[in-house]
């Protein structure tokens, strides 16, 4: 029998640490033969698979396992990041190496695409300058309008002394007050063309905050904020679902991550057409969608949820690309209700039932207790 110094196979975080520190190892801990073996939860198993893939593509491509490096594997092999997940696929069906250098590359790119601090900055700074020039452009018609009302009195106080030179003055200065005013219509449909613009622009940043680039969908912030507003105004309590494409990872290494990509916009669209106004269906992260039932509780919701899972189960999927089979497609859930203001308790309860969905055999709706 092994002593209680016997190495075992090391932990998770012992990996990472190795992979930090290469020239130097650390032993892994010692584990008494008495202690109870860790106990995962659903989601710890997903984050323990998750977090060995990572590291086989950071080995696989002689990758160091720096922040950087980790952060863009993590966007592939999750596909939470879509843009990442995409730079990076690209890349690799070209054959080459993926060095650290395309790495920066793919980021900076990612980083062109968001919404930075400094756009928003810029944003501002132009609706900023239109206000100013919007104000002087009023300022100065307003002069020229009473100019030109002070001008005709004083002519017409002419007309009785000098009636042909005052008629004269009158329509030279009626001429320039006319041309001013083509003028001031010009700067201010140039004005409203710079307005509109700024506004499009505007619409498109708040779109992009709130949407997740690949399905169109919700985005996670866009589904969290839904949810608090949901919680604030009367009526019932609003119910909440995790759903989760069943063996999606098959998918991607059979078929390639495009088919992936195209399988997670199919499935998006199906549940938001399936679901209608029942439901607010989000792209939560990965193959995992968020649904936010307003006006059904937990069993209607589960009801719900269970005849898309049906009518999905279905669906026979070919590959685009190649005319392939690609067979049914199922999900899996879970459902809980959203008491009071406990909304981590909502997702803990959801995401425990999903994972007894999966551990139950897959394609099935279960509703939290």
């Amino acid at each position: 029998m092994p002593s209680s110094s016997s190495p075992r196979s090391p932990s998770q975080r012992h990996r990472l640490f190795a992979w930090l520190s290469p020239e130097a190892p650390v032993a892994p801990p010692a584990v008494a033969d008495n202690d109870p073996p860790p106990r995962d939860s659903g989601r710890g198993a997903v984050h323990r698979r998750l977090y060995d893939e990572v590291g086989e593509f950071l080995f696989r491509n002689g990758l160091a396992p720096s922040p950087t490096n980790f952060s863009v594997a993590h966007a592939y092999v999750s596909g939470e990041d879509w843009e990442v997940a995409q730079a990076v696929a690209t890349h690799l069906r070209s054959g080459a190496p993926l060095l650290d250098d395309d790495v920066a590359r793919i980021l900076d790119a990612r980083a062109a695409n968001e919404l930075t601090p400094e756009a928003l900055a810029q944003l501002a700074q132009t609706l900023e300058s239109g206000l100013v020039d919007y104000r002087v452009i009023i300022g100065e018609s307003r002069s020229d309008t009473s100019q030109f009302g002070d001008d005709l009195d004083r002519e017409a106080a002419n007309l009785d002394t000098d009636p042909v030179g005052a008629l004269h003055r009158i329509v030279t200065i009626t001429r320039e007050a006319v041309e001013r005013t083509r003028r001031v219509e010009a700067q201010l449909q140039r004005s409203q063309r710079e307005a509109d613009q700024l506004k499009a622009d505007l619409e498109s940043a708040r779109r992009a905050a709130d949407q997740d680039h690949l399905t169109g969908l919700p985005n996670r912030r866009s589904f969290e904020r839904n949810l608090r507003e949901a919680l604030a105004a009367d009526g019932p309590p609003p119910t909440l679902a995790l759903c989760d494409i069943d063996d999606f990872k098959q998918i991607n290494d059979r078929f390639g991550h495009p088919a992936g990509d195209r399988v997670l916009k199919f499935v998006a669209g199906f549940l938001e057409g399936q679901l209608g106004k029942s439901a607010l269906v989000s792209r939560y992260g990965g193959e995992e969608f968020a649904c936010l039932f307003r006006d059904a509780d937990t069993l209607e919701a589960r009801d719900l949820l269970d005849a898309v899972r049906e009518r999905l189960g279905t669906r026979s999927l070919v590959n685009q690309e190649t005319g392939e089979a690609m067979g049914s497609l199922t999900f899996s859930a879970g459902v809980a209700p959203v008491e009071g203001d406990r909304t981590a308790q909502a997702f803990h309860d959801a995401d425990h039932a999903l994972y007894t969905a999966k551990r139950s055999g897959k394609n099935m709706v279960i509703a939290a207790r």
